[in-house]
């Protein structure tokens, strides 16, 4: 090490110093990024499995949660993902199918109705449609949850950058619904619902990864 010190004279050595402090930043930038993924819909295990394991591979943090159909629980849940480092939440449905189909949604919620405001504890029923599997409460139970249900509006902005940089990786059109998944985020979120042959579930990955990166480097600093 004397030896390269001397070889490399003062001058050399702050530049090398400097090099190395660049890339230690750069390696424990990309390591920071975090984000939180919630399972929603049926329980497809091996592709839950496939994508947890691939973004830590990527160097992602990620915070994983079991999505809930009641309320309460449902909450519980939020309340931990917003505890946590997360950048941003991903409300990912995997569907097997042999055609292959991505929907990318953000909620239309925009803090003014009641619609999802609902008493803890009540059951939420999940219908799965055409395009997404919706959670409806009952809405006759008054505005106790209204600031929770405001929170997306307050990201409304850097959600639709996080929804039209993945539906951009897809070649798909963003759409705008109710999503019960994302009341009580604290952070942008939007929903993906990911149908395909399970041989198909790691390219699927690969393109959600591009939009991830497209929306890390052009929206998100490393610190929330």
């Amino acid at each position: 090490m004397k030896r390269i010190c001397s070889l490399l004279g003062p001058i050399g050595l702050v530049i090398v110093t400097g090099i190395l402090i660049m890339f230690v930043a750069a390696q424990s930038s990309s390591g920071a990024d975090s984000f939180a993924l919630y399972q929603v819909g049926t329980k497809e295990v091996q592709s839950w499995s496939l994508a947890r394991d691939f973004f830590k591979e990527k160097g992602y943090d990620i915070v994983y949660q079991l999505g809930e159909t009641t309320l309460e629980k449902h909450l519980d849940k939020m309340s931990r993902i917003n505890r946590s480092p997360a950048k941003f939440l991903l409300a990912i449905e995997f569907v097997p199918g042999d055609d292959a189909a991505v929907l990318v949604a953000m909620t239309d919620r925009k803090g003014t109705d009641s619609e999802t405001s609902v008493e803890p504890g009540r059951a939420l029923v999940s219908r799965t449609g055409k395009d997404v599997t919706t959670f409806t409460p009952d809405v006759r139970t008054g505005n106790k949850f209204l600031a929770i249900d405001e929170l997306q509006s307050k990201y409304a902005s850097a959600s639709t950058r996080l929804a039209d940089a993945i539906a951009g990786s897809f070649h798909v059109k963003v759409k705008h619904v109710p999503l019960f998944p994302l009341l009580g985020a604290d952070m942008p979120g939007i929903f993906l619902r990911i149908e395909c042959k399970q041989d198909k579930v790691g390219e699927m990955l690969g393109l959600l990864y591009g939009g991830i990166q497209n929306y890390l480097r052009r929206d998100v600093s490393h610190e929330r």
